[in-house]
């Protein structure tokens, strides 16, 4: 399958989940979307999960299947398990978990979501998923012959669909356990992702090494905001080019890796031309976004005030952010006149 896949087109039904997907995210639903891994050790993490919830088997490696014993015991173990949670005995198997208010809508989106895949193209989805696991493991234990499987339940088959174009469904990558955006805005995303491309695939856009890579712009904004920001990135694509916007999407993958605050560091601070920080009430709350507002301070410190640039969606209190400082009010202006004001600053007409 590649980086992309041909998707047979349903226009109308994706345009009608786009509304759908649309309205509900603008209402905010107190909903989260969790990666919970079960091994044969133990689990990811060990906590209440909140109600309402649903929980999903997404995918599981199950082993190296080596020999004739090894193939019987995976035959008897598949005839005595409950498939709906996957098979027992498996090495690492990862479930989806949904919580909050919002859940049983999303769940009855989601699953119309998965359905606009025909047989074809949700068995290539699921191959490809699973082809992410294997490759990880056979680089892992190159003597092995890996065996791993996923869910064709529509909504597995859409949540692993938003973790793979998130290059998130390889299990040697860190195992967060919370995705973001929320799912509803994630599923928008990934929509308008289909109605434009007419394909489905990874997130990433670039194959460039971002270790060598000069922004022209750069974007730190908090998970509640990317539908806002995504589409001033949209405005700004055909204005700039390749590889000269940061937007985190663009490098997914790439940013899956330890030490990754140093690498966002750099790049806020030292390799890129503009950073623009869209600033709201979550923005002070999240951990990353905490990380990216120090290496602003410090450009402010440096007194490299060309090099920043503020976007407010509300008045809430950012420490360290003054009265005096000016700023572009997301309430007034657009996604396109947002980036027709990046534009200007860069002296790109």
């Amino acid at each position: 399958m590649g980086e992309s896949v041909a998707f047979s087109y349903k226009t109308d039904e994706i345009a009608r989940l786009i509304k759908a997907f649309e309205v509900e995210s603008a209402k905010f639903h107190p909903l989260s979307f969790s990666l919970f891994y079960v091994t044969q050790s133990g689990v990811s993490f060990n906590r209440a999960f909140a109600s309402p919830n649903h929980a999903i088997m997404l995918w599981q490696y199950y082993g190296a299947i080596e020999g004739e014993d090894n193939a019987m015991s995976l035959a008897k173990s598949i005839e005595s398990s409950d498939l709906k949670w996957g098979i027992r005995g498996a090495d690492l198997t990862c479930m989806g978990i949904l919580e909050g208010e919002g859940c049983d809508l999303f769940v009855r989106m989601a699953q119309r979501a998965g359905s606009l895949f025909d047989k074809n193209e949700a068995h290539a989805l699921r191959l490809e998923v699973v082809d992410d696991i294997l490759k990880s493991e056979k680089l892992r234990v190159p003597s092995s012959k890996p065996t791993a499987c996923s869910n064709d339940n529509p909504l597995a088959i859409w949540l692993n669909y938003l973790l793979y174009r998130l290059s998130l469904t390889n299990p040697g990558r860190e195992r967060s356990s919370r995705i973001e955006p929320d799912p509803f805005s994630l599923s928008l995303l990934a929509l308008e992702h289909l109605l434009r491309d007419k394909a489905f695939g990874k997130v990433d856009r670039s194959t460039a090494d971002i270790k060598h890579l000069r922004f022209r712009v750069a974007m730190s904004f908090p998970g509640e905001r990317r539908l806002h920001v995504s589409s001033v990135v949209d405005e700004l694509r055909p204005k700039l080019p390749t590889d000269s916007i940061f937007y985190d999407f663009d490098y997914q993958a790439q940013l899956s890796r330890p030490n990754l605050d140093f690498l966002l560091q750099d790049i806020y601070r030292n390799r890129s031309d503009l950073v623009v920080i869209f600033l709201s009430g979550e923005y002070a709350d999240k951990q990353w976004c905490g990380l990216e507002w120090r290496s602003v301070r410090d450009m402010i410190k440096a007194k490299l005030d060309d090099q920043v640039m503020f976007v407010r969606f509300d008045d809430a209190p950012i420490e360290g952010l003054l009265s005096i400082d000016g700023y572009i009010d997301a309430r007034q202006h657009q996604p396109a006149e947002i980036a027709r004001f990046i534009l200007q600053r860069l002296g790109v007409s």
